[in-house]
């Protein structure tokens, strides 16, 4: 079974503030940033998206 996001919008996950991603033309999707910018939790957020509460990642919530 194969499974494609077409697009991705996450809110206030973990460290991500707000992030939307959409494929290229060809299907390649890169996340790239900083230490500390989020990259990781947009990950989490598709595990929990795809999951459900099993893969809710710790302290889910952003904090200010």
């Amino acid at each position: 079974m194969s499974v494609k996001i077409r697009s991705l919008e996450v809110e206030n996950v973990k460290r991500v503030k707000a992030v939307t991603l959409m494929p290229t033309e060809t299907g390649l999707t890169v996340i790239g940033g900083n230490n500390g910018q989020g990259k990781t939790s947009v990950l989490d957020a598709i595990a929990w998206a795809l999951g459900g509460d099993k893969l809710r990642p710790s302290d889910a919530q952003r904090r200010e």
